[in-house]
């Protein structure tokens, strides 16, 4: 059947999918979100530039000037990384939805997933308490939790799939496909360069704060009055029923006896 994908395609076996799961074909590409050229959290990145602007950022992280392409500069971090399309892709990743972030790694479902609002906000924001101040060393600029990962998530991304630069979403690592994403974790993950350093526990963590964002209530929790607003997206994927006061069968005594006399 002809079907055509976007700039990452996703996975061709339909093996690497889960059942629950649905690999998505576009028929036309759609339109890049909006934001003038040279935005840096709604824009377009090309590879130079990208490159050129994270260069600095991994060398200070990992000891060496060789893990980018040649054509990178070593000049220092100088644009505000894409954050939350960045990790809007990570929640995606971990818990797909029907959002576009969804569909563009091939992954998806029909109703809601880790992508719902203000669950990339309080992921965030754990990011950024959570981490070490500066997670990439002084070279990259003082960039708090959430924007160095992105980086680091990015520019794997890049190398991953250099054709993630173009992609609908200003963040590569959002542009990738299911398994390229895995791929960028699986490279975190084993890379012996990151043994020793706090940003190995930090990477690791990853998944797992995505997963808790996810299933957690913050999708219908309001955080000035301190109070749920609604049914979360959480107990909707976890199809859990949520709290109760007791049930019938507690109420009472044991054996229809119902008062009991001194």
């Amino acid at each position: 059947m002809d079907r055509s994908t976007g700039p990452c395609d996703p996975p061709d076996d339909p093996d690497d999918i889960p059942q629950s799961f649905h690999d998505i074909s576009y028929a036309a590409p759609r339109q890049r979100r909006g934001g003038d050229v040279d935005d840096p959290q709604h824009g377009y990145w090309n590879r130079r530039r990208f490159l050129a602007g994270t260069a600095a950022a991994m060398a200070a992280l990992i000891g060496t000037a060789g893990v980018l392409a040649s054509e990178a500069d070593a000049s220092p971090l100088n644009e505000t990384p894409p954050v939350r399309d960045t990790i809007n892709g990570v929640l995606a990743f971990v818990a797909p939805g029907n959002d576009p972030y969804s569909h563009q790694q091939g992954v998806w479902t029909d109703r809601p997933g880790g992508v719902t609002a203000g669950t990339a906000e309080s992921l965030e924001r754990t990011l950024d308490q959570a981490s070490p101040m500066p997670l990439l060393g002084p070279e990259a600029g003082n960039l708090p939790g959430a924007a160095a990962i992105a980086v680091l998530l990015n520019t794997f991304g890049v190398t991953a799939d250099p054709r993630s630069v173009s992609g609908p979403f200003a963040a590569p690592f959002a542009n990738l496909s299911h398994a390229a994403k895995a791929q960028v974790f699986e490279w975190l993950d084993t890379d012996p360069r990151f043994e020793g350093l706090v940003l190995k526990f930090v990477v690791n963590a990853i998944p797992t704060l995505a997963a808790f964002a996810a299933f957690s209530e913050v999708s219908a929790y309001n955080r000035t009055r301190r109070e749920l607003t609604g049914r979360p997206v959480g107990w909707e994927l976890s199809r859990y029923a949520g709290p109760s006061d007791g049930w019938d069968e507690f109420l009472g005594y044991y054996g229809e006896i119902d008062e009991v006399e001194g």
